[in-house]
């Protein structure tokens, strides 16, 4: 399906990583409130522990293609074990903030990840290589949930979810010792590694490079700005979405995690389909599919109020989804030099980090002030106004790099 070498050996181990990460990301924004949180504090976690990683990102990217990509993920998978390991044990939802914080070394590397990924893909199978890593990614999230729901249900949120903690945690630890065996330091350009002098540099002419990439390739600089867009628009409503099924609506933990399963498993098998047909159809026409759908799929969330309505809404965003995700990854590539990928991954990461971090904050004003539906009304306009930015200025490259 177009993975070899290190695209291979990361996804394979992505999985094992998610594995754990799914018995507890769809039910984590519960848990903050069991451990005492107000919907305006679940906000205010989500701004303390993304500031941080949004301002790391570009940083770990840049020196991604600079330095040993292999070093700096196995060192980051580590650490974030540990803040894996540390919420487990948290007694409060301030406790969280220290664990939560190693934990984000995760996204944190995902420039360099991506960066080495994409150097074992070949140019023309770009679409599908994508959509295989990102399906592997996901695949645990079609068996996980459920079980997770089922031994909530049964055992309670806060002790359940400490159990799974230690478990996720341990699985982290796992792969990190995986990667340090099986993973390569992979291509490197001579540009690459004769460039940087750490010592040299001002910090001024570093920030001027890490961004110079960014600021010169037009392609780039209209893909930052719908991501930043979409972005705020997804963190608005991503923390509030098993609280709206759960509390709002009433649906049982089994139930929301059956949901969260089920449509996973649609992406998981739409997803190679799709991006396949992106290597065919165009990045354009395949982003522009997911970005004028998704505000009527979110819409349709919000007026859901039962298990199927609920079902249906999210499977429609998610097949949305799955027609320009891979295209989307697929598109950075295709207009990035391999010597600054690392850079570029990490530059619009550092954008979309900020602005996912901020807008569960405003998104929370939102659900006290006038209702949880317009929290998911606003996600709506807001990616409304990424796929109009997208549609207008958005333009398939001419020729790919490879």
């Amino acid at each position: 399906m177009g993975l070899h070498g290190n695209a291979l050996v990361i996804s394979l181990t992505d999985f094992v990583i998610d594995c754990g990460m799914f018995l507890t990301n769809v039910f984590w924004s519960l848990y903050v409130l069991e451990l005492g949180a107000s919907i305006a504090d679940l906000g205010l976690f989500s701004l303390i522990t993304g500031i941080l990683p949004a301002l790391l990102v570009a940083p770990i990217g840049y020196l991604g293609d600079r330095v040993s990509r292999k070093k700096l993920i196995i060192v980051g998978n580590f650490i974030s074990s540990m803040g894996t390991l540390m919420n487990a044990f948290a007694t409060s939802w301030v406790g969280l903030i220290p664990g939560t914080l190693l934990e984000s070394l995760s996204p944190i590397i995902r420039p360099v990840r991506q960066s080495l990924i994409a150097e074992d893909i070949v140019p023309s199978e770009r679409g599908k290589a994508f959509s295989t890593v990102f399906t592997l990614m996901m695949l645990p999230d079609t068996f996980m949930p459920p079980i997770a729901g089922v031994i909530l249900d049964l055992v309670g949120l806060n002790l359940g979810m400490r159990y799974m903690l230690i478990i996720s945690a341990a699985l982290r630890f796992l792969v990190a010792f995986l990667r340090l065996k099986f993973l390569t330091e992979g291509k490197r350009t001579p540009r690459a590694k004769s460039e940087f002098s750490l010592s040299a540099a001002s910090v001024r002419g570093t920030l001027v490079d890490m961004f110079r990439p960014l600021v010169s390739i037009k392609a780039l600089q209209v893909m930052v700005v719908g991501s930043a867009s979409s972005a705020f628009a997804m963190g608005m409503m991503m923390r509030y979405q098993s609280v709206f099924v759960v509390n709002v609506v009433g649906l049982t933990m089994t139930e929301w995690g059956v949901i969260s399963a089920g449509v996973s498993l649609i992406r998981v098998l739409t997803r190679i389909p799709l991006g396949g047909l992106t290597d065919r159809w165009g990045r354009r026409k395949s982003i522009l599919i997911n970005y004028c759908l998704q505000p009527i799929c979110i819409v349709a969330f919000a007026f859901s109020r039962d298990f199927l309505t609920i079902f249906l809404s999210m499977a429609a965003r998610i097949i949305a989804f799955n027609f320009g995700g891979g295209a989307w990854e697929a598109m950075i590539v295709d207009v990035t030099p391999s010597e600054v990928r690392g850079s570029v991954y990490g530059s619009i990461g550092a954008v979309e980090m900020a602005a996912r971090s901020i807008s569960p904050f405003f998104g929370s004003v939102v659900w006290d002030s006038f209702s949880p539906e317009w929290v998911f009304h606003l996600t709506a306009i807001f990616r409304t106004f990424s796929a109009g930015v997208l549609y207008k200025f958005l333009k398939d490259p001419e020729i790919r790099e490879e």
